[in-house]
């Protein structure tokens, strides 16, 4: 068993294919079943079972056990070669990260461009998710760093503020909240929780609702008449400045903080290089 037989493992779990794998790998298919052949052998299990009739492949119980523990041996091995650059003065290697939609439109760009200056060594994966993915992706090792709007939900991770926010309520002057559209985001966001709270503390229960997975379409939305929703004050932008549109009571809201989310204990090199350097701004 070999560090090149789990990363090809973990890809073929991920990916559920064999071309697949060898395609993300850059190594040929039968590599990739050498490599699945010989972690059988090592554990003695079968770690898929195939369909032929399909193509398709299912994990096995041993083949869940095996991923697992591979994806947090990969994470430490990523450490440890972090770790022993640092020795020697050297930052490279791929910062994966991953942020919820405000983040990623409003402020990524620059942190990214701005980090890339100081580390031009160092690659970063950029991916953007709800906070309920975030979480989960940090948890099963997907990524090293998480950027978040809203409070996390396990005792694994550690959360680090970095600035503040707020959200605001904001429609066309014409409509009215009781007769108008809303227009949600997805479940397992932030601001969806936030907007069902407020809309509950007013009593309006929306005659329709619209569900979208971007912040940019829900202000687009908003421009267009379509419907009232909530929108970071940092995405909102001249929408709270124009005679078209109006805010709502938003008091309730409490101003909310955006916080770095790694795992206890096991913060990459660059993942604290990025907190470091981004750390306390707003």
């Amino acid at each position: 068993m070999n560090f090149n037989e789990l990363k090809t493992f973990v890809a073929l779990v991920e990916t559920k294919h064999f071309t697949k794998t060898a395609d993300r790998l850059y190594i040929s298919q039968p590599t990739v079943s050498l490599h699945l052949k010989h972690l059988e052998e090592h554990f003695g299990q079968s770690l898929i079972h195939r369909h032929t009739f399909n193509k398709t492949i299912e994990i096995s119980e041993a083949g869940w056990i095996v991923y697992r523990h591979a994806k947090e041996i990969l994470h430490q091995a990523i450490r440890l070669e972090q770790e022993i650059d640092e020795l020697e003065g050297i930052t490279r290697g791929t910062l994966r990260i991953a942020a919820t939609h405000t983040i990623y439109e409003a402020m990524l760009e620059e942190m990214i461009h701005d980090f890339l200056l100081v580390y031009p060594d160092v690659s970063v994966d950029a991916r953007v998710m709800n906070q309920e993915q975030v979480e989960q992706a940090l948890l099963h090792y997907e990524i090293d760093l998480g950027m978040v709007e809203g409070l996390h939900r396990s005792h694994q991770i550690e959360a680090i503020p970095f600035a503040t926010d707020r959200l605001r309520i904001i429609g066309h002057h014409h409509l009215v909240p009781e007769q108008a559209t809303w227009i949600y985001r997805e479940e397992g966001s932030a601001a969806r929780l936030a907007l069902e709270t407020w809309l509950q503390t007013q009593a309006i229960v929306p005659k329709r609702i619209i569900t979208v997975y971007s912040n940019r379409l829900i202000k687009q939305l908003i421009k267009n008449g379509t419907g009232i929703s909530i929108l970071s004050e940092r995405l909102a932008g001249s929408l709270l400045e124009s005679e078209r549109f109006q805010t709502y009571d938003d008091s309730q809201i409490d101003p909310r903080m955006f916080q770095f989310i790694t795992l206890k204990g096991e913060t990459t090199r660059l993942s604290q290089k990025w907190i470091n350097q981004h750390g306390g701004s707003d």
